[in-house]
């Protein structure tokens, strides 16, 4: 199978009104306004959701990392993944300078790198839940941690800061986390022969390699890819291990998905579609493509063209929504696509527009760029209001207000945006 490398394109324009609007109102509206909500001083508007998905006006990310750094006291507030709110903010900064530098958001970014730095601890790790609260408990339940996952947007926003400012802590961040993920995890003697519960770190670790060129990180994306589903009983030997009581478990309910849903049932490799949690699929996809076109893995590259074939012809929304259930915000079955019930989450839009780009760079072939322009102008672009305060998770094409009321397997689709 012949792989296309893409030319780089280092030095882009945008000329199109239609999103240089969009980019400005990043840098004028979004970026300050997260800002604001991740350091709890922001004054949000959250609508009403039966499902109770967003109620929470607390973020504490930013406190967190700072109970972590040692400057603040007090326990980890949010989800084990919480960090993850300011490493993808702190990489759409980055971004940002490429069109419209910015010397005051600079140095509150400058800053955080500094007070990420701080929070790291010695070996390379960091995730403040486990380094608040539950230190003994680090990669011991990795179906629901998200500790890689959480890792891997660091890197990524690493190496987007060290690309866009030359920032090399920025970068080195990013190095002694996967240096602490490749110490950690392994078919070696005494290592982990596991895998995040929530594929990211896969692609994460190709941009490092990208940016560093060096091989033992794109050795680990590829190990992670490979060892996933080799033993399809690894999350619960160490939920076992950890202790089996729900309450000790990080995420309610997470316990109860399949091994699918993981994408963990059975190697890669024979895995004939994807099924599961909609978002890491296309997380794990994205990964994928990367790692076989760097390696020339074949079989890693079947499943790509496999995967991809599944979801854009028999699991996607004209809209490129991909995800039809609320329950578990998951695929379900081919050309399953209810339009009173789909959930449709932003999320797996993004994550497939990554997905998309990844298979252009693989193969010159014009559909990748057609899915890729649909998720831009409809499943992503669809997550933000026109006033860049405003944030929609769940996108169905249809909705009843008596349903939504009346119906609880409706109770996800708001009737306002």
């Amino acid at each position: 199978m012949q792989v296309y490398t893409a030319p780089k394109l280092n030095k882009v324009k945008v000329t199109s009104d239609f999103w240089k609007r969009y980019r400005e109102l990043v840098v004028k509206e979004v970026l300050p306004y997260q800002w604001k909500v991740m350091n709890d001083e922001a004054d949000i508007s959250i609508a009403e959701d039966p499902q109770n998905n967003g109620q929470d006006k607390n973020s504490h990310a930013v406190a967190n990392l700072k109970i972590a750094a040692g400057e603040m006291k007090g326990h980890h507030y949010g989800f084990p993944f919480q960090d993850t709110d300011v490493y993808k903010w702190l990489e759409a900064a980055a971004y940002s300078f490429g069109y419209h530098p910015n010397p005051d958001l600079k140095k509150i970014t400058d800053n955080l790198i500094d007070l990420i730095a701080k929070a790291q601890d010695d070996d390379g790790y960091l995730s403040t839940y486990f380094q608040i609260d539950a230190p003994e408990r680090k990669f011991k339940r990795l179906q629901q941690s998200h500790e890689l996952y959480t890792m891997g947007h660091y890197i990524e926003a690493g190496v987007a800061y060290y690309n866009a400012t030359g920032n090399e802590k920025a970068l080195d961040i990013a190095k002694r986390m996967a240096d602490c993920i490749d110490n950690n995890f392994g078919l070696e003697e005494g290592k982990i022969p596991g895998y995040d519960g929530h594929p990211e770190i896969e692609l994460a670790l190709s941009r490092l390699y990208e940016v560093t060129q060096d091989k033992k990180y794109l050795d680990l994306a590829h190990y992670f890819l490979t060892q996933r589903g080799q033993d399809p009983a690894f999350f619960e030997k160490q939920i076992k291990a950890d202790g089996d009581s729900v309450d000790r478990d990080l995420i309610p309910g997470m316990r109860d998905f399949t091994r699918e849903y993981y994408l963990a049932a059975e190697p890669i490799k024979d895995q004939k579609v994807p099924h599961g949690h909609a978002v890491r699929v296309v997380y794990l996809c994205t990964g994928m493509a990367y790692v076989a076109r760097y390696t020339g893995d074949k079989d890693l590259l079947a499943a790509c063209d496999r995967f991809w074939n599944d979801i854009v012809k028999r699991q996607m929304y004209i809209t490129g929504n991909i995800g039809q259930t609320t329950t578990g915000e998951a695929f379900t079955y081919d050309y399953d696509l209810p339009n009173d019930t789909d959930y449709g989450e932003t999320c797996a839009s993004v994550g497939m527009s990554f997905f998309a780009r990844q298979m252009l760079n693989i193969h010159a072939k014009g559909e990748y760029a057609d899915v890729l322009e649909k998720e831009l102008f409809n499943g992503a672009l669809s997550g933000m209001s026109l006033d860049g305060k405003h944030f929609f998770y769940v996108n169905p094409l249809e909705a009843d207000p008596a349903a939504s009321k009346g119906n609880p397997g409706k109770s996800h689709v708001l009737t306002h945006r």
